[in-house]
């Protein structure tokens, strides 16, 4: 939902601002406004307004959340030594992590990097079904989306570093 619907209530719409004619004598219904909700032309009574529709989340919790995602796809994870390319070529990369059995033609892969390298980024973003993450960026989200995770050794010692404690809340 985008949150952006809005109606004008009777304070907003245009006009209306005297008395149409007098409360008593000219056998008509009393009436305030010409922009009243029950006349043509008249405002909204309880319709839609602008709305911010995300939702808070506290980092303790966003941490926990993050970990317990890398704790179920660690099934589907590959610890690599380091992933840097000597060109932005999005052939030898697609065909590195082909190698690593992490195919990104066919199924989602996420990359997690300890330093994202501009080749890297470069080589990567026209992939559709590839993401490349530093791993202090981590999210949930990406993690459960992804089908193979291909993690670099320097990003799994940051991510065992930042997420050690949750991870082990996780599996008490």
């Amino acid at each position: 939902m985008q949150g952006t619907a809005s109606t004008l209530t009777r304070a907003e719409v245009r006009g209306g601002g005297r008395k149409p004619y007098a409360q008593k004598g000219t056998g008509n219904a009393r009436i305030g406004s010409r922009r009243t909700p029950l006349k043509p032309g008249g405002g909204v009574v309880f319709g839609p307004k602008p709305k911010d529709w995300t939702i808070k989340m506290n980092k303790k919790e966003r941490r926990l959340a993050t970990a317990t995602a890398l704790a179920s796809a660690a099934g589907d994870a590959v610890v690599v030594d380091g992933l840097t390319l000597p060109d932005a070529k999005t052939k030898t990369l697609v065909s590195r992590l082909a190698a690593l059995g992490a195919d990104p033609m066919t199924q989602h892969v996420l990359v997690i990097a300890d330093l994202v390298s501009e080749n890297l980024v470069r080589a990567a973003k026209n992939v559709e079904r590839l993401t490349v993450n530093r791993a202090g960026a981590l999210n949930a989200r990406e993690i459960l989306k992804a089908d193979r995770v291909v993690i670099e050794e320097g990003a799994l010692a940051a991510i065992n570093e930042f997420y050690g404690a949750a991870a082990a809340e996780v599996a008490a």
